[in-house]
């Protein structure tokens, strides 16, 4: 079924076959978890918020009206099941590693200052405004070009090229304040 486009696999697994869903949760799950990675800073949230976002997507998909991409709409569910998330939850520890390397087999970690640059930055966009701050997100560290990233937000280009352009000062005074 991995050969199926997102669209079949929405319209099989409306149809009850649950292994079309299965199909579409393993093909988006990677890139949901990064995104509620990025947004929490926390391993244990992230998957958490994912979770959350799949669970809402089963009963959401038949509200998908196919006038947007899938992964569109994915994308705003999931942005807005992180903020809920991190809205909520009193949790941020560890939030350090948000974006620095993982250590792992074969990967001894981050170095100490890139522990403490990832901190900064973290620290950084959280000072952000929420939809500065998706904004960034979805332009530096999905890639979306800013008609992209105005789709998921449901704004406008020159909006989101507005908040980019603030949080750039933004982000700026901050870490040169923090430097």
């Amino acid at each position: 079924m991995g050969h199926l486009n997102d669209i079949e696999l929405i319209e099989r697994s409306l149809g009850g076959d649950a292994h079309a869903f299965e199909c579409l949760v393993k093909r988006h799950y990677q890139t949901v978890f990064r995104i509620a990675f990025k947004w929490s800073g926390v391993r244990l949230d992230a998957e958490d918020i994912a979770q959350e976002v799949f669970v809402k997507l089963a009963q959401k998909l038949k509200t998908f009206g196919m006038r947007s991409a899938f992964k569109t709409w994915l994308y705003r569910i999931t942005i807005n099941s992180a903020k809920d998330f991190v809205r909520k939850s009193a949790t941020k520890q560890g939030y350090e590693t948000a974006y620095a390397i993982e250590q792992g087999p074969g990967n001894p970690g981050p170095l100490p200052n890139e522990h403490l640059y990832a901190k900064r930055l973290h620290q950084a966009l959280e000072s952000l405004p929420k939809k500065q701050k998706a904004a960034v997100l979805l332009v530096f560290g999905e890639g979306f070009s800013h008609k992209e990233a105005g789709r998921v937000l449901n704004c406008p280009e020159a909006t989101v090229s507005w908040r980019i352009f603030q949080a750039r000062k933004r982000l700026k005074k901050f870490l040169e304040y923090e430097i």
